[in-house]
Parts: structure tokens; C-alpha cells; sequence
């Protein structure tokens, strides 16, 4: 999903995670914390089949073809906190997968346990490929089996939150035409319109490298209507006291990212998307039930150029505050 929203904020405050409750007032659980303990049964490459009901890491168009193996094909020793900003546990090897092990030059790795995790995409080591409605992308996600209703009172406001960490970006433009890489992080939150059977989905920014001051937008990627935001926006989410703000430089303490979307939010959104794209989805947040929600890592680049981006998150939920 490619956007063009995304710049210059400094996080508002460096906002330690606390427990759902002590940040707002009694929230109903959607998903607690998931606590991993065997990477083999949560990494997965590409398209293949993922579970419903678990936290699972999804590593995508990142492989080098010239090489055996995948993205994940491999455990991976070496220490790369300095790019993710979270270590394992020893032996490191449990909790770290790769298609390299290469501590110099920093190979790309998905590491997990238990509430945390790290990622650090790295292009040097991948074979450039051209994907279509977006860019090369790692996800942490949470598929329901049985989608959750959010919205059922007026008051519901639906919370998806954790810690985020981003302390790692550099990109080159080999090309030497001034189409830098671009790298972002966000969550998103794929929602199920009940009345259409139509999927509308919300991507919220909180990083983007590129120095320009974002707008909230309704899209398309080809495949979905989303709306693109970002924290600290106002029109298709409410900002929350407690959440950080977006930004366009790394940062290397943890800070609390919450979105809140209220039902006048999901509103105004899906009226916008049925004004520009005659999508015709329903305007009623109580037909909206929650299929999917993560946290998205995504770079954009010409052939030739290269991009490297580490981040880590731990104790990511979803709450329904009522």
C-alpha cells in the first residue's frame, strides 16, 4: 500500500507502555498480548497459508534469487540490536531467522519472543522485484477466525496499541536521479463491512523518512479501500493523549503508539470513500466487524537504489473502550 502521506512531527512524548487500564478507562480485550515461544510456528514468507487466532510474522518479496534458501530459510547468530534495538535471549539462534548471518554488513532478520519482536529488512541482500499496489513489506499480524464487532454502542472506540521502537534507516540513491527510497512503518486494521461482504481497511502511519508534513487520505491499492493516516491525525482517527506522534526521524527508547478510532471517525472515512470511489459501503460502524490488525514495515525503490530499516515492538493489543 503504497501512500504519499507521511513527514515532519517530533513524537510528542516518550511514553512508556503501561496496561490497557491505566491508560484510559476499563477496555474490553479483542487481543491481550500474544507470547511466542517457537518462531518455527509463526514466520512464513510470501503468500503461504498463515493460521487464524496467533500473532504471526509474514516476510515479503524480500529473498535473493541467486541464493538457496529464502527469507526465513535460516537461524540466524549474530547480533543485530544495533539495528532492531531488541536482543533475544541466548542462544539468539532460537529466536532469529534470515536467509544470512552476516553481523558486518547487517543481513536482514526476524527475530521473536514472547511479547516482543524485531525486524530488520535490509535490500542490500535482496533481489530487486516490482510489486504491484505496494513495496517490499514485513508484517506482524493477527488474523480472527471469528471477526469481532467494535462499534456496538456509540460511545465504542476501538484502541490498537503498543510499544514501538525504530532506531535504524539509511538509503542510497544509486540511480542519482533524486528518487530516494522511501521507508515507513505503520499498523493497519482490516475491517468487514457485514451488510456488502466489502473489506475497507485503515493504515496509520507513525514513521516515514520523507521530511514532508502527511494528509489523511482515502485510496486504493488496487485490491482494498483504505484510508491512509497517521498518528496525531484528526479526520479518520482521534488523537490520543497517551500515544506518541509521527515522525520522520528514528528514535531508541520504546514509546506507546495508540490509535483510537471512534464511530464518527469510521464514519467520516467511509463517506469519503463512497463520495471519490462510489465504493459503496455501508455508513453504519455497527456493520463493521474486525478481520485483521498488525503492524506494517514497507520500503519503496528503484531498481539499483537500496534501503535499510530496523525497527522492534512488544506488547501489542487490540482494546475496545465503551
Amino acid at each position: 500500500m503504497k501512500r504519499n502521506a507521511v513527514a515532519i512531527t517530533v513524537l510528542s512524548a516518550l511514553l512508556l507502555l503501561a496496561p490497557a487500564t491505566s491508560k484510559g478507562s476499563s477496555p474490553v480485550a479483542l487481543l491481550e498480548p500474544q507470547s511466542i515461544t517457537d518462531v518455527e510456528d509463526h514466520l512464513f514468507v510470501d503468500y503461504d497459508p498463515t493460521p487464524n487466532d496467533q500473532i504471526n510474522m509474514i516476510v515479503r518479496w524480500q529473498d535473493d534469487a541467486s541464493h538457496s534458501g529464502n527469507a526465513i530459510s535460516q537461524a540466524v547468530s549474530y547480533d543485530p540490536s544495533a539495528f532492531t534495538g531488541f536482543t533475544p535471549s541466548s542462544p539468539r539462534n532460537t529466536w532469529q531467522r534470515g536467509e544470512f548471518d552476516d553481523a558486518v554488513k547487517g543481513s536482514p532478520v526476524y527475530q521473536f519472543q514472547g511479547t516482543s519482536g524485531g525486524i530488520l529488512m535490509n535490500s542490500w541482500f535482496t533481489t530487486y522485484q516490482n510489486v504491484v499496489g505496494g513495496g517490499a513489506n514485513t508484517t506482524y499480524e493477527y488474523k480472527f477466525s471469528s471477526p469481532p464487532a467494535v462499534w456496538t454502542t456509540p460511545n465504542s472506540k476501538l484502541w490498537v496499541q503498543g510499544d514501538l521502537k525504530i532506531p535504524w534507516f539509511a538509503n542510497w540513491d544509486n540511480n542519482s536521479n533524486g528518487n530516494w527510497p522511501v521507508g515507513q512503518v505503520s499498523y493497519f486494521i482490516y475491517l468487514k463491512d457485514t451488510s456488502t461482504d466489502q473489506t475497507f481497511c485503515y493504515v496509520i502511519n507513525a514513521f516515514d523518512n520523507r521530511p514532508t508534513i502527511p494528509d489523511e487520505a482515502i485510496m486504493h491499492d488496487t485490491f482494498t479501500y483504505f484510508a491512509s493516516t497517521y498518528f496525531g491525525a484528526n479526520d479518520y482517527v482521534t488523537p490520543n493523549p497517551y500515544s506518541g506522534s509521527w515522525t520522520h526521524s528514528t528514535w531508541n527508547q520504546y514509546v506507546f503508539y495508540r490509535v483510537e478510532i471512534q464511530p464518527n471517525d469510521l464514519v467520516s472515512a467511509l463517506t469519503d470513500a463512497n463520495t471519490l470511489y462510489g465504493a459503496g459501503l455501508s455508513t453504519n460502524p455497527a456493520d463493521y466487524v474486525l478481520t485483521s490488525v498488525g503492524i506494517l514495515q514497507e520500503t519503496f525503490r528503484e531498481d539499483g537504489d537500496q534501503i535499510s530499516l530496523g525497527i522492534s515492538f512488544r506488547d501489542f493489543g487490540v482494546y475496545v473502550d465503551n
